[in-house]
């Protein structure tokens, strides 16, 4: 018959080790993402500048509607493109965000004593100011105002 002891003492492992392999790639994804959303948001801002600038610069004077009215569209799929990417960059982080934060409270981190007397190793509002956060509006809105200025200086040029 096993020890029970040492039985015991292997289950009680076993979460731990979970937690050893999962925070990691957890905490990883959560940054991961947020990166991945800020070049993608910074890069297509980039680009739509730069459209911007060369528009306004060389305007071909009298261009054919039918070309112009093509370029707008072309403008409005890639920047609607980006923003469906931004969207679901940020609920794949949202979603591992909370894996997170479960991973964390399942580990204590929250609550007061468990390694700092009289206090918690993680402040208590970082379970819910994710749900505040204001990035991704700020990545779509740029995106939006960006994509009007060019599609206004097409217009505009023509």
């Amino acid at each position: 018959m096993p020890d029970s002891s040492h039985t015991h003492k292997e289950v009680g492992q076993e979460p731990l080790e979970v937690f050893r392999v999962l925070y990691p790639l957890f905490k990883d994804e959560v940054l991961r993402r947020r990166e991945y959303m800020s070049r993608l948001s910074a890069s297509h801002n980039t680009v739509l500048v730069l459209l911007l600038m060369i528009v306004m610069v060389i305007s071909p004077g009298h261009s054919d509607s039918l070309k112009q009215w093509l370029a707008i569209s072309g403008v409005v799929i890639l920047s609607g493109f980006v923003a469906y990417l931004i969207l679901q960059q940020a609920e794949r982080h949202q979603m591992a965000k909370q894996q997170l934060i479960e991973l964390e409270r399942g580990m204590g981190l929250y609550q007061e004593g468990w390694i700092f007397h009289g206090k918690t190793a993680y402040p208590q509002h970082w379970q819910t100011d994710w749900l505040a956060d204001r990035s991704v509006a700020i990545y779509l809105a740029t995106l939006t105002v960006l994509t009007a200025l060019v599609i206004c200086a097409m217009l505009i040029a023509s």
